[in-house]
């Protein structure tokens, strides 16, 4: 782990920070990529954007409250969403707004069918990215103690812990290329390609979990989990309304 990468004139560039920038960047490139590959117009990608942008943010924030508890909620005020200190909150409430922001501007600006294809293969690495700053951070313990030989050792612990942000950077980049090579399948259109990423990263997560230190909810499962849990069967249920139109139609 390295938390300050590096110094400029004295002052610490901190991992955690560069990696976020880099993550947004990166998801950020991959969109505009994506975006124009598929001949979106700007004038609906922008609104989109702008969107999923800021609803992500606000989706982050406010999940705190869910999986960290109510003694949370000054974290998740709108100063409070300025406030460095803090962090950005959890990917997968950050998640939950993007969707939901990128669909409301959707259908505020008339757009037919579902553009957030794009977003999906960007969410993945971007992620990927994100999870080597937590790691290099040791952000939130990292994970729960371990004897496997890969653990790793915080500062200050006699132990060795799982590196459970690296185990999500592994899936990410695997799920990343597997999303790009299925971008352009028939059956990976209109919205299907961001709900079988999301699918996917939703299963995984749920296990890894069991290494991680977030707080236990209910039946022994953490707010992730539960989050994950809901995720999947709300896909689950779409996919199956979406089958029964298919053969009525």
């Amino acid at each position: 782990m390295r938390p300050v990468l590096f110094e400029v004139a004295g002052v610490p560039v901190y991992a955690y920070g560069v990696f976020y920038l880099l993550a947004i960047l990166t998801m950020l490139a991959l969109v505009l990529y994506e975006a124009r590959r598929r001949h979106w117009p700007k004038e609906e990608l922008v609104p989109i954007l702008l969107a999923g942008f800021v609803g992500g943010i606000v989706g982050a924030r406010l999940s705190i409250v869910f999986f960290n508890g109510w003694q949370t909620a000054p974290d998740v005020t709108f100063m409070a969403l300025f406030d460095p200190r803090i962090g950005p909150g959890s990917i997968l409430g950050g998640i939950g707004g993007a969707y939901i922001g990128g669909y409301i501007a959707s259908k505020a600006i008339g757009r037919p069918g579902c553009a957030c294809d794009a977003f999906a293969p960007a969410m993945a690495l971007g992620n990927a990215i994100g999870r080597i700053g937590v790691f290099l951070g040791g952000v939130d313990g990292l994970g729960k103690p371990t004897t496997l030989p890969w653990g790793v050792q915080l500062p200050g612990n006699n132990y060795l812990v799982h590196p459970a942000p690296l185990y999500d950077a592994a899936f990410d980049v695997a799920w990343f290329l597997l999303l790009m090579a299925l971008r352009d399948h028939p059956a990976m259109q209109n919205g299907n390609l961001l709900k079988f990423g999301l699918a996917g990263y939703a299963v995984v997560r749920f296990f890894i979990e069991f290494v991680r230190n977030n707080r236990v909810i209910l039946a022994g499962l953490t707010g992730q989990q539960l989050f994950c849990l809901v995720l999947v069967a709300g896909l689950g249920v779409w996919f199956v309304l979406h089958q029964k139109r298919l053969a009525t139609a």
